[in-house]
């Protein structure tokens, strides 16, 4: 008579499962494991499409400064209609109050290529290892005023009283000239430094400062402050500033493929401004806030985009040079054709760069 050991039975049926477990547990692990390897690879397709242009090209990473005015325009709607994609960029924008600032953020290595009115650029040239790569922008002389309140009506009437300025910024520069144009001495008046133009029209309305030079964008702000009136333009100095592409030379020492990118990215977004005044101005308001229809008027009848670097741009930046040294607002001298790297753009554009 058979005897059957059930214990036995039992033991062996739980090992069979514990074993039938193990595989399974092995075989969905496996399979786990090729689905994230092909995961994985999936998102290394798109990291290297995301740096790569259209044609295959490798994209170059850079970190670029903008002010908060129509000056950072070209910057903003060539990464918004991916100009600089198509011209070999990976642009990261970062917006600051003025040019200098952002020429300031590249000495101090938070971006590499910033922009400046040329005295502001000038200032910062003499303190670090940065390169001119171009003209790219320019406002009229009519695109900024002096307004005054308190009864002055005249140049003279400034004498005793505290203006308004932004260091370091074209602003100064402004100053200076008019004082020398009106006959006035720097020491007859107070200059009171603010760090943005917002602060600037705060202390122009409570009548801290008596006068300031304002962008069109504020000119409707600033008359509306009570006794305020318009006294000049740039005209009334002769001055028209200009404004210009800046880097650290290192970003362009031996690859001068990325300032002709960045030039050729640049002078599309000047035709795309021209052609497309609207959507440039309703970009103007979505990243820097300008009411739109002011952006607009700017970008109709107070702003030249334009790339280049000509005789007359090469002269300007001289003469600025010379004048502000002379005049103890640079105190560092420097060469400035050390200053220029202009093989891009020439690389770019042959017949825009036309100095001696």
């Amino acid at each position: 008579m058979w005897k059957v050991n059930f214990k036995s039975n039992r033991g062996g049926t739980g090992q069979v499962k514990s074993k039938q477990s193990r595989v399974w547990k092995a075989v969905a692990g496996a399979v786990l494991l090729m689905g994230i390897m092909i995961s994985l690879s999936g998102c290394g397709d798109v990291k290297a499409k995301s740096e790569e242009t259209a044609d295959g090209a490798k994209l170059q990473k850079v970190r670029i400064g903008g002010d908060s005015s129509l000056f950072s325009l070209q910057f903003r709607v060539a990464k918004e209609q991916g100009l600089f994609e198509k011209n070999g960029i990976d642009a990261e924008i970062s917006t600051f109050s003025f040019g200098i600032d952002t020429l300031n953020a590249v000495l101090t290595d938070r971006v590499d290529v910033g922009e400046a009115m040329d005295y502001a650029a000038l200032s910062a040239l003499s303190k670090g290892d940065l390169k001119v790569l171009s003209l790219f922008s320019s406002p009229k002389e009519t695109s900024s005023k002096l307004f005054a309140r308190d009864g002055i009506s005249r140049p003279e009437d400034l004498i005793g009283k505290k203006l308004g300025v932004q260091k370091g910024t074209v602003n100064e520069y402004i100053w200076g000239k008019y004082f020398e144009t009106f006959h006035i001495d720097k020491k007859d008046v107070t200059l009171v430094p603010l760090q943005s133009t917002a602060e600037i029209l705060a202390a122009y309305d409570r009548g801290d400062i008596q006068a300031a030079w304002f962008g069109t964008a504020f000119f409707d702000k600033a008359e509306k402050v009570e006794g305020s009136k318009a006294l000049n333009d740039l005209s009334a100095i002769n001055i028209r500033t200009k404004g210009f592409l800046v880097a650290k030379a290192a970003l362009v020492k031996d690859n001068p493929q990325i300032s002709a990118g960045l030039n050729k990215a640049l002078a599309e977004a000047s035709k795309y401004i021209a052609d497309h005044p609207e959507e440039a101005a309703e970009l103007a308001f979505k990243e820097v806030k300008i009411p739109k229809d002011n952006a607009l008027r700017e970008i109709k009848n107070e702003w030249e985009f334009d790339v280049r670097f000509n005789q007359e741009d090469y002269d300007q930046l001289k003469e600025i040079k010379e004048w502000s040294v002379a005049n103890g607002y640079i105190e560092q001298d420097f060469k400035l054709d050390d200053k220029l790297a202009l093989e891009g753009l020439k690389e770019a554009f042959p017949d825009k760069v036309t100095i001696q």
